[in-house]
């Protein structure tokens, strides 16, 4: 589990302790066999610090595809794990079981819809935001932090859903030192702003650029900076010189006391103990997948403010840090989420037991349960494989990003068909604006003229794939990456050095892009012409894709793009510039 899953399941072990009943903690993850749990682990964090993007796709795609992807989940789960939790279950004779934990939550709820467990299930959803993998239709109750989550919750198929409020500390509602006496042990002036900057347990997201927009956003901020368990992180920070850098600390009460407001990144149980404590929050660079619903649905909830860019960061800090109705008005919101306490709801939950069988007796054979384990295995294997995330971790590498130290650039690549490269109005385009003509295989063999005047005149050339697809992952990269890279750079006379599938990347195309040196460039926004236009950022890449569109939308396209980006104050750099 991860820190904020640990937090809740303790803070509502002490309570239910405090009224003096028996509680039992069990770490859902340890009961994956073959230790796959600690691999889980790892591949998670590897995730969401090296290829953040696919952390969102398949948080993403499970969201929006709902139960075409959610039952094979339940019931790939419930295999592997089933026989710990009944271990678990009959070691400990519970009267209700409460999960803090997604997968727990739905083998919980699957075992209970099957009636193979007979005393209740409740889950504690310790997101704002409610993804389908914490909604079980055979949980008999979903606790949520908010009333929205609640009403979330039903509406995803829940079957009971009651906002109780996050599972916070006492401390953190009276904190045990001053916020005179927190501020002078951390060395911050009466005049200064305190901000306190947290990104979890394990530091993860772009923390120096956050601390360094917090300095820049005006004079008299204070960054408190915490690391987590990242030590690597907290050297950096510390050579900036910017404000208070901390390591691991269990003084977070005393630090929200010195702060004026508190900025994160994953809206988890950090920004839960702030609503408690009374600090306003901000959130800014929120990290993939649940960090960027989490901001969506706090900020519009109002117990949050999402700041989206350097400028909205200066106004939401001169609210957050201000006295006023907006910073009274914000706290305000935040602790009405307190409304209840999950543990009377738990009480409620136990009290309604049945005297009976815990579990009803039934165990597949020997031999069955060992063939779906492993198959299962095999699955959960290749599923990370295609997601890239293992392969990045292990060989080091990733997808092509935009240097820090052009923040007004924009990196633009055009994705052409032979016959929108032999239009001399898109060639005109694309010469001008500056930007990496993305050809497949199929496209460079059709003009092979025409690409070879661009590469003599200069224009980057990016490796596009083959043009058509091959069905095993395996055969399909190699031919995108190897196959087509050779071809296109025979037909230009140099190397690629850039890879932009038009489809989804998997972890086969980071192993070939490796061995060919080619960089994989994913696109932060992808331009079709005759779309409606969304503002432009710096340090974005934008890929337009002309395929199916006649010439003259591309060229139209390409004259437009480069009109909104001069008047955005904005340069325009090939792929090649990427990182």
């Amino acid at each position: 589990m991860g820190a904020g899953h640990d937090g809740a399941a303790n803070e509502l072990r002490r309570r239910l302790e405090s009224r003096g009943h028996d509680v039992s903690v069990v770490d859902y993850v340890d009961l994956i066999p073959f230790r796959l749990g600690g691999l889980a682990r790892r591949f998670y964090l590897f995730q969401l610090r090296a290829v953040p993007w696919s952390y969102e796709a398949s948080y993403n795609a499970i969201s929006r595809c709902g139960r075409l992807l959610w039952a094979p989940i339940v019931r790939g789960m419930s295999l592997l794990t089933r026989r710990g939790l009944q271990r678990a279950l009959r070691a400990t004779r519970p009267d209700a079981v409460v999960s803090v934990y997604p997968f727990a939550s739905l083998v919980l709820g699957h075992m209970r819809k099957r009636r193979w467990l007979r005393v209740p299930v409740a889950t504690f959803m310790t997101d704002f935001a409610v993804h389908p993998l914490w909604v079980h239709p055979g949980v008999d109750l979903h606790l949520t932090v908010s009333p929205w989550s609640a009403v979330s919750a039903v509406e995803r198929g829940g079957r009971k859903a009651r906002a109780s409020g996050p599972l916070v500390g006492d401390r953190f509602r009276q904190s045990p030192v001053t916020r005179a006496a927190a501020r002078r042990k951390l060395g911050i002036e009466d005049d200064e702003r305190a901000v306190l900057v947290v990104a979890g347990s394990w530091g993860i997201g772009d923390v120096a650029e956050t601390v360094t927009d917090i300095a820049g956003a005006g004079d008299g901020y204070h960054p408190i900076t915490v690391c987590g368990r990242d030590d690597r992180l907290k050297d950096s920070l510390a050579a900036l010189g910017l404000g208070t850098v901390l390591g691991w600390t269990d003084e977070m009460p005393a630090l929200m006391a010195a702060a004026d407001t508190l900025v994160e990144n994953a809206g988890g149980l950090t920004a839960m103990e702030a609503f408690a404590a009374g600090v306003p929050v901000v959130t800014y660079q929120p990290i993939a997948g649940h960090g960027r619903d989490n901001a969506q649905r706090m900020h519009a909830s109002g117990v949050t403010r999402w700041a989206q860019g350097s400028a909205q960061l200066g106004e939401a800090l001169a609210l957050a840090t201000t006295s006023g109705p907006a910073r009274e008005t914000q706290i305000a919101a935040a602790k009405a989420l307190f409304a209840g306490d999950p543990a009377d709801d738990v009480e409620e939950l136990a009290a309604a037991t049945r005297a009976d069988a815990l579990l009803v007796p039934y165990q597949l054979p020997k031999w069955r349960r060992r063939t779906v384990a492993v198959a299962a295995s095999l699955m959960l294997l290749y599923g990370g494989l295609t997601l890239g995330a293992e392969t990045v971790a292990a060989i080091g590498i990733g997808v092509a990003k935009a240097p820090k130290q052009a923040p007004h650039a924009v990196y633009v690549g055009v994705r052409l068909t032979a016959a929108e490269l032999r239009a001399p109005q898109v060639e005109r385009a694309l010469r001008r604006l500056g930007a990496t003509a993305i050809v497949d295989a199929r496209a460079a063999a059709g003009a092979p003229e025409v690409l070879e005047t661009l590469a003599a005149e200069g224009v980057g050339i990016a490796n596009g794939g083959m043009g058509h697809h091959r069905t095993l992952p395996w055969n399909r990269a190699k031919d995108d990456v190897e196959k087509a890279g050779r071809m296109i750079s025979r037909r230009v006379d140099a190397p690629i050095h850039e890879f932009a599938p038009g489809r989804g990347v998997n972890a086969f195309d980071q192993f070939f892009s490796s061995r060919r040196h080619q960089k994989v460039v994913l696109a932060d926004e992808t331009i079709r012409p005759g779309e409606t236009a969304k503002p432009l950022e710096g340090r974005k890449i934008y890929l337009v894709d002309g395929r199916d569109r006649t010439a003259r939308q591309v060229a139209r396209t390409l004259v437009g793009l480069r009109v909104r980006i001069t008047r955005a104050g904005l340069h325009v750099r090939p792929l090649g510039a990427l990182r």
